[in-house]
């Protein structure tokens, strides 16, 4: 999700898996933390402390995946990644050769897809249970047995977050704004059909998709987090197309 990579600190948690270098910037676990607060504040009968504990995991495990998707798709072309962790999200960074505009979208699918892929793996594992589950943020139920939710332990807890990072969040990753992972692949697109103007042609839908997820997270998902966040996003999209239109004068 980030262009840019931080710099190194002391507190940097370093760590291979396979071939590929993993960084841990300290600012991903603070804001794990923080928003592992915000994720259990309203859920009730859950220790803080603990609910914060399994949120931070699940983000940890989620966006390392998540990563490993880019860095494979990456390295899988030929071209050496490293992963770096870092405030709400991470980064696979490598040097291509030469990009094509499949491999750009293959590689920033490949980061959602793999987060989809181990959802869907959690969901599986549930159901061969015989339990069910909801699809977070979907309001869908899988199975027809009790809900494994019910239970409220640690355990369930822990999958449910799972799933929210994995596939409500992955969904929303996929948004054609920059600079999700969605945005990169909608501009490789529109380079197709308009290559003169795909950057600012991605970027006005960048601001309409942002701002209506924003209304949308406010008036049904009653998610203001979301709504602050893509607002956010949007207000982003335009500052960048006000510098392209700038440029272009």
């Amino acid at each position: 999700m980030f262009l840019a990579e931080p710099n190194t600190t002391k507190f940097d948690v370093h760590f291979s898996i396979g071939d590929i270098p993993v960084r841990v910037h300290p600012l991903f676990w603070l804001i794990s933390i923080v928003f592992g607060a915000i994720a259990v504040g309203g859920l009730p009968h859950v220790n803080v402390f603990v609910g914060m504990g399994l949120w931070t995991a699940a983000v940890f495990v989620s966006i390392l995946v998540h990563e490993l998707g880019h860095a494979l798709a990456a390295r899988a072309h030929g071209w050496p990644p490293r992963i770096i962790l870092y405030s709400m999200g991470g980064l696979a960074v490598y040097t291509p050769t030469r990009h094509t505009r499949k491999s750009r979208i293959i590689i920033d699918f490949m980061g959602p897809g793999a987060g989809f892929i181990l959802g869907g793996i959690i969901i599986a594992a549930v159901l061969l249970t015989g339990h069910s589950i909801p699809l977070p943020g979907v309001g869908i139920d899988l199975g027809s047995g009790p809900s494994f939710l019910a239970g409220g332990g640690r355990l369930e807890l822990f999958v449910l977050f799972m799933l929210y990072v994995n596939i409500f969040y992955g969904l929303l990753n996929l948004a054609p704004v920059q600079p999700l992972d969605g945005g990169g692949i909608a501009k490789a697109i529109i380079e197709k059909y308009r290559p003169r103007d795909a950057w600012a042609v991605s970027l006005k839908l960048g601001i309409g998709t942002a701002g209506v997820i924003a209304i949308v997270a406010l008036a049904l998902w009653q998610s203001l987090f979301l709504a602050i966040l893509f607002g956010m996003l949007a207000y982003n999209n335009w500052q960048m197309l006000q510098q392209v239109e700038g440029r272009g004068r």
